[in-house]
């Protein structure tokens, strides 16, 4: 009987078994998958201020700007930010185009002039820098031009520098991450004393121009 139970497992599994490739014959031994891939784009969303001031100040004169008061200055320029709110970390470029003001006989030097010079001119720069916050006065500035991280204003010549900056992707709350923030300003200095004084109809114009490229989050 023992001999017998065992033959009918044998046989039950052996009918089990060959039953498979009779399933397989029935609808046929090709089989096919179709793969739809949609490209994942970010989205880009970055908040950059439409204006800004600049104030020309040749003689060092004490300047507040709202409950600040600058002091020792020559271009002094009031708070400006960006701030990346996009899916990825972002590469900033920037075009710099300066022009001088309907009525004003001061012209933009192309190199500091360190307060020395018989023309009226002014050295102006741009310069920003990635940072944890909005704040300015967080903000470690550069004690002098830097040909290679600023970017010159020159009259009526638009300066471009790329990959000036870059900002981290926003976090997984919707927030501006560490490194999202990236605070601009205008420096420079300009000649204290030139044979024609300074007026109230002496100013410049600065339009900047920002570029964002989304990059690889590993970057």
């Amino acid at each position: 009987m023992m001999r017998k139970g065992l033959l009918c497992v044998i046989l039950t599994l052996i009918l089990l078994f060959s039953a498979q490739p009779a399933a397989a014959a029935e609808t046929g031994n090709h089989r096919s998958t179709t793969i739809t891939a949609d490209c994942r784009l970010p989205k880009i969303h970055v908040t950059v201020p439409t204006s800004g001031t600049v104030y020309l100040n040749p003689l060092k004169l004490p300047v507040s700007i709202g409950d600040i008061e600058v002091d020792d200055e020559q271009i002094i320029s009031t708070p400006a930010c960006i701030a990346n709110m996009s899916d990825a970390p972002l590469q900033v470029d920037v075009t710099v185009t300066g022009a001088v003001k309907t009525g004003s006989t001061m012209s933009l030097a192309a190199s500091p002039t360190k307060g020395n010079g018989t023309n009226k001119s002014a050295f102006v720069y741009f310069e920003i820098q990635a940072s944890d916050s909005e704040d300015p006065d967080d903000v470690e500035w550069a004690s002098a031009y830097d040909k290679s991280k600023h970017a010159a204003v020159i009259e009526g010549v638009p300066i471009t520098k790329k990959d000036i900056v870059r900002l981290s992707a926003k976090t997984l709350d919707d927030e501006v991450a560490d490194g999202g923030y990236a605070p601009f300003r205008l420096s420079g200095d300009a000649v204290v004393t030139p044979n024609e004084a300074w007026t109230e109809k002496d100013g410049i114009i600065v339009t900047v121009a920002f570029t964002f490229t989304p990059l690889p989050y590993s970057q």
